[in-house]
């Protein structure tokens, strides 16, 4: 049975014209999505129940290919989530057991699995449960059984409880059904019931991994449409987006919508057009503690005119910030013009960076989220650990016995990296995070900002592996930052040979980073594009190297790296 008779009221104004079980998802209405899903299990017979717009609801369910018989249940008053099921009782009557799922959830996961363990322990009652921590409630034994419903029935936990989510779908036995009062009800008083009276009767199974998704909210459900990313959905992201409480509270809601293109990030943006302009929606997981620091560092950058955007409205429950659009010309565009001046791009952006490093360090107070977290040693080492795995071992398929020797050069690295002199660092300081709007320079991708290393986002910049310098032009930015950053009070060292050394040594991590990811992005994440930049990392690597070794003592020495990256091969 698929439970679809609710109003819908969370999801709108989504659902003032279409009910909540018949929004997309993949390219299919979520009714159609849980209809295979109980097909897959082993369903021939298919109850439903309606509420609003019912007869939609009626069409689209008898239009479900695959099954036996469909019956739709319209409740002119609901019913509740007991009383729903009470209402279809005949229909089940010659069934030993029916497979439950609300119609507004999608649940990524084996219900037949699912319906074998309720067989296999003889319960009343089996739930589907996962761990989300906003609204946990059922309180789940080590042994499977459940034992308190929202601390109703006053259980106390114990070694090995766990407190989860009932996640709207389950397996019931005829005698539950037997049991439901007629008329109106509530599951979960039909649960604590059972659990009152007979120990073990309602039972839990919380699967690793489970994906699962209550679509209520315009945020929950543009989150699922996120995780899906499938083109069909288009349309629906869209609505999607129009819908959300913070982009309706700015006036945003009848704006024109664009997806916007997501590069390496798992978040999404959209652009919002009308007559007076235009505004970017940025969408985060919910309750994210990085939404918050996007959020709030976008702010103080915007405020100490340090180049952030100027966040619109947000909406920490969906994860929804509505931010100024900064457009679309971001430095890695304009470098690849033809006939773009590069040295006239790039100047501006190291002045803003040493103005970043000296006032916006001095200014950090203002947001403690700009610096409270250093970016020190162990992170470093985590970069070089992330780079040896996802890039020399899983990409390059370089044995794990030839990659030892990298341990101490490594080490060594991070500890001359994580002396230097402090500041403020965006952290990805690269291209394509960076934008010209109106004459001036803009920062994105802030949320990753906190105290680190002085010359670790000048080499983001002057490495970067998007868009070749050129030595000429590398040292010209070099000698450039040095001059700002002395005028500015910035940390970063006075004398050339010094800047030199900090830049290269801190070049060398953030190019095995980005040689990391880019693996990482395209081997796992499936964005193959990213392959793309690996020959130009691959050649920074090499330079880099080769400048190290130029270094005076007591710079570290990284004689195996440099064998290693001798007898790897890149396609150019």
């Amino acid at each position: 049975m698929i439970l679809a008779a609710g109003l819908g009221t969370r999801l709108r104004p989504l659902t003032d014209t279409t009910p909540k079980p018949l929004v997309q998802l993949g390219g299919r209405t979520l009714l159609a999505r849980i209809a295979a899903r109980l097909r897959g299990a082993g369903a021939r017979r298919l109850a439903v129940n309606a509420h609003h717009l019912p007869q939609r609801i009626a069409a689209a369910a008898h239009g479900l290919a695959g099954f036996d018989e469909i019956r739709v249940f319209i409740e002119p008053v609901i019913l509740g989530t007991a009383g729903g099921i009470a209402n279809a009782r005949e229909f089940f009557r010659d069934e030993p057991h029916v497979l439950l799922h609300n119609g507004d959830v999608e649940a990524d996961t084996d219900l037949g699995a699912l319906v074998a363990d309720h067989l296999a322990t003889g319960a009343a009652a089996t739930l589907l449960l996962a761990d989300w921590p906003p609204v946990n409630s059922v309180l789940l034994g080590g042994d499977g059984v459940v034992r308190d419903v929202g601390g109703r029935a006053g259980a106390a936990a114990r070694d090995g409880d766990r407190s989860l989510t009932y996640t709207g779908v389950a397996v019931l036995a005829a005698r539950f059904l037997d049991d439901l009062p007629d008329g109106p009800g509530a599951l979960a008083d039909a649960l604590l019931s059972w659990i009152g009276r007979e120990p073990g009767a309602v039972r839990g199974v919380a699967p690793a991994g489970l994906g699962w998704s209550d679509l209520g909210t315009p945020g929950r459900y543009l989150e699922a449409l996120l995780a899906l990313d499938d083109p069909a959905d288009a349309c629906a992201a869209a609505a999607a987006v129009a819908a959300l409480p913070v982009v309706r509270a700015g006036g945003w809601g009848d704006a024109d919508v664009a997806r916007l293109a997501p590069e390496g990030s798992d978040r999404g943006f959209w652009r919002l057009r009308r007559d007076d302009g235009s505004a970017v929606l940025m969408k985060d997981r919910p309750r994210d503690p990085e939404f918050d620091r996007a959020v709030a560092v976008a702010a103080f950058l915007h405020a100490e005119d340090l180049g952030g955007a100027a966040v619109l409205g947000a909406d920490r429950e969906d994860g929804a910030a509505l931010m100024e659009d900064l457009g679309d010309d971001s430095l890695h565009r304009l470098a690849h013009a033809p006939g773009a001046d590069r040295a006239a791009l790039y100047g501006p952006v190291v002045d803003l960076l040493a103005d970043l490093q000296a006032r916006g360090t001095a200014r950090r107070d203002a947001c403690p989220a700009a610096g409270d977290r250093v970016f020190g040693r162990e992170d470093l080492l985590a970069e070089t650990a992330y780079f040896r795995r996802r890039f020399l071992l899983e990409d390059r398929g370089v044995p794990a016995g030839d990659l030892a020797g990298l341990d101490d050069e490594f080490a060594a690295l991070a500890d001359a990296v994580a002396a230097q002199p402090r500041a403020l660092m965006h952290r990805d300081f690269q291209s394509r995070n960076i934008l010209w709007r109106d004459g001036r320079v803009r920062l994105v991708d802030v949320q990753g900002m906190r105290l680190g290393p002085c010359a670790y986002d000048l080499m983001s910049l002057l490495r970067d592996a998007y868009v070749d310098l050129g030595d000429d032009l590398r040292g010209e930015l070099l000698d450039r930052f040095r001059r700002a950053s002395a005028a500015a009070g910035g940390p970063a060292p006075r004398a050339e040979p010094d800047l030199l050394r900090e830049a290269t040594l801190a070049g060398l991590q953030r190019v095995m980073q980005a040689l990391g990811a880019f693996a990482f992005l395209s081997n796992v994440k499936g964005k193959r594009a990213f392959r793309d930049h690996i020959p130009l990392a691959w050649n920074h690597l090499h330079d880099l190297l080769r400048d190290l070794e130029r270094l005076p003592p007591p710079a570290p020495r990284m004689a195996n790296l440099q064998h290693l990256i001798a007898i790897i091969t890149i396609d150019q």
